[in-house]
């Protein structure tokens, strides 16, 4: 191969390389966000077991708490892919084949920094509008399954929080989703306190509405302000269902459920707002920020390891140094985050951390040199790994040993 600059070979090496990450980004992401998902699964399996239809339910649910399960894990796939790519090349010699044909440290930069804008901008369009859809439509079908939870979860013989103040009790389920032993508290009202109890019931329909139709049973009214109770006996008795759904309409929506446009014009008169508007500043530049850690995380990897490294040992030095520097950045700008809600001139330390670390890897990507840690450090952790790798090798050797004599080989 001759010594000759040839872009078309380097377009090669670059296509290679974004390839490589790219599916070592998605294989990552995917492979997370399943744990997560089958997690939360085993979490609700009462719930999916309970009622067939849950099943569906559930993966509806599922569906709309994925984008928050993306905005979290796209940062540590794409560190995790970063690390794994470089990794593979260093151990394959593909780094020294790349730098000894004479390409700048660019020619590796370039796809990973590639990546690494697709995925900033798929984390701000999830953050800007998408994470603010799905945080509405969990809060709204968890109203709306509110009105079925009565035949889905309220298990037998358990007292169930539906929400505060309102508690069911079954003490048996009969076939064709008859109730036995109903018994409903209601301290909804902080005037009254209502008890429903009922032989038997079943959940239904009135006039298109859900309800629970209640039958032989009696109602407890107790009135806090003069402490008097009545007792009222009934043969048949609709306890409508429909109210939570009617909460809908009225849900206050957190900043973090609103997209980045309604943030910067917000509703003077909105709750949040009036409470805590600090909330609000917190929210948008949060999102802002994080369109910027994709870069800081391929940069500073790529300024402490883009570079072939003459022994394994310096290289691992190099990545752990890359990561525990990110970790560092990345837990002062959390606190930079938090500490934004009520002092706005903690936006120097949200957006700075990031940037520090982009100017800080750039710089050394510019001069075409890694970054250099102190040699005592590279020495001393050289030392470590050869001592952990001895020890390793020996206790391995001793298993192998043991085996062998197990065996009656030895």
């Amino acid at each position: 191969m001759s010594g000759k600059w040839d872009p078309m070979y380097f377009n090669l090496i670059e296509r290679y390389i974004f390839r490589r990450a790219m599916l070592a980004t998605l294989v990552t992401l995917g492979s997370l966000t399943s744990v997560v998902w089958v997690v939360q699964a085993l979490r609700k399996l009462d719930v999916i077991t309970t009622k067939g239809a849950a099943i569906f339910v559930y993966l509806q649910l599922t569906t709309f708490a994925i984008p928050m399960l993306i905005l979290a894990i796209i940062p540590i796939a794409l560190l995790v892919a970063t690390v794994f790519t470089i990794n593979s090349l260093n151990s394959g010699s593909e780094l020294v084949v790349i730098n000894a044909s004479g390409a700048s440290s660019f020619t590796i930069a370039k796809p990973l920094i590639t990546l690494a804008l697709l995925c900033s901008i798929f984390v701000g369009f999830v953050g800007h509008f998408v994470i603010s859809w799905s945080l509405i439509s969990l809060k709204t079908m968890a109203a709306l399954m509110k009105a079925d939870l009565v035949s889905i979860v309220v298990r037998e013989g358990e007292f169930t929080k539906i929400e505060n103040g309102l508690t069911f009790h079954i003490a048996k389920r009969d076939a064709g989703g008859l109730l036995a032993g109903i018994l409903i508290s209601d301290d909804r009202d902080e005037k009254m306190s209502v008890v429903y109890t009922a032989r038997e019931g079943i959940v239904t329909k009135i006039n298109g509405s859900a309800a629970i139709l209640l039958k032989n049973g009696e109602i407890h009214q107790q009135n806090h302000a003069d402490g008097t109770a009545t007792v009222i006996s009934y043969e048949s008795y609709a306890f409508d269902l429909s109210t939570f759904a009617g909460k809908i309409q009225k849900l206050k929506l957190r900043p973090k459920e609103r997209t980045t446009p309604d943030l910067m014009r917000p509703d003077r008169d909105d709750y949040y707002y009036k409470k805590e508007p600090g909330l609000y500043r917190s929210a948008i530049h949060e999102r802002f920020s994080e369109m910027l850690w994709p870069f800081t995380y391929v940069i500073l990897l790529l300024a402490f390891a883009g570079q072939a490294r003459s022994t394994r040992q310096s290289y691992g030095t190099a990545i752990i140094a890359a990561v525990a520097l990110i970790l560092v950045l990345r837990g002062v700008a959390f606190s930079g985050v938090s500490a934004l809600k009520s002092d706005a001139n903690a936006l120097y330390i949200v957006y700075g951390m990031p940037l520090f670390g982009i100017i800080l890897g750039g710089s050394f990507l510019i001069l075409n040199r890694p970054v250099a840690l102190p040699k005592t450090f590279s020495n001393y952790y050289g030392r470590q790994q050869l001592w952990i790798s001895k020890r390793f090798e020996g206790a391995y050797a001793s298993y192998l040993l043991f085996l062998r004599k197990r065996a009656g080989a030895g």
